[in-house]
């Protein structure tokens, strides 16, 4: 979604709004309504949530709950996002960039509710949140803060830093996330895994990644349908679609970029599960 204005965002939603409608008056999607999961598919922001929500409107029964991503940033009230939490009915998925909190996952396991959180190696996580703030939304202040540095090394320096009431420092937004990927309350999924050959994955990572979601959640996929799943998942139509590919800080970072970064959040590539 490339934003100029509040006006690109109303017209971005609203047309969001009338294909996610048409979708949940299909016939498996309206079975769902009785006896599809209720599941909260969750990331930290450019991680690859697009990816996720792709795959949930091809699997049967389940059908896009209606809202915009949900945002939980733990310095701020809880109460009005526990509400959003315990909404979800029947058959219906929801966006989340949620930071973690005991009383949301409180709350998803009191509403009967699956959690899948997936995660990216953070320097391309990095990238990406580059390019949206840069080129994708220029209607945030986080664009104005960051556009006026010159090099891409000052601006990539000022997101790991961030700016209060700006942008959050990334190091610790990463850490705030972490501790979804250790409960056993919730499926954790690699981006890398997920993506398929087409994003430059494995397949049979993916189809395996799949499997696992789709067993975390009761669904029940024969093979043709999860070849057919999976061949469609990759799309470039998202709206905050960039290069899509893993690994992309390899081939685009210089050395200087590469080894700073590496030192900066090592430990946070580290506890993530990337080298």
């Amino acid at each position: 979604m490339k934003a100029k204005n509040s006006l690109d965002k109303y017209r971005y939603y609203f047309s969001k709004r009338i294909e996610i409608f048409f979708h949940s008056l299909k016939k498996s999607q309206i079975k769902g309504r009785k006896h599809g999961p209720k599941v909260i598919l969750n990331s930290l922001p450019k991680s690859g949530t697009h990816l996720l929500e792709s795959l949930f409107l091809q699997l049967p029964l389940m059908r896009h709950c209606g809202k915009k991503t949900l945002r939980l940033e733990t310095q701020n009230p809880i109460e009005p996002k526990l509400r959003v939490l315990s909404s979800i009915k029947k058959g219906q998925f929801l966006l989340a960039h949620m930071q973690y909190h005991e009383k949301a996952l409180k709350t998803i396991n009191t509403n009967n509710t699956k959690i899948i959180h997936l995660v990216r190696d953070p320097r391309d996580v990095l990238l990406s949140h580059l390019n949206y703030i840069e080129k994708m939304d220029i209607t945030q202040k986080s664009h104005r803060f960051i556009t006026s540095y010159d090099s891409r090394f000052e601006k990539l320096k000022a997101i790991i830093e961030g700016k209060k009431d700006v942008l959050e420092p990334f190091d610790e937004v990463l850490d705030k996330f972490l501790p979804w990927t250790q409960s056993d309350e919730v499926l954790c999924i690699k981006f890398e895994n997920l993506i398929g050959p087409n994003g430059g994955g494995d397949k049979h990572k993916q189809e395996e990644a799949v499997k696992s979601i789709c067993n975390h959640i009761s669904i029940e996929l024969n093979q043709d349908q999860l070849e057919n799943v999976c061949n469609k998942i990759y799309s470039v139509k998202s709206s905050t679609f960039n290069k899509g590919k893993i690994g992309n800080w390899r081939s685009t970072l210089s050395e200087e970029e590469k080894k700073w970064l590496n030192k900066t959040i090592e430990n946070q590539i580290t506890k993530y599960g990337y080298k």
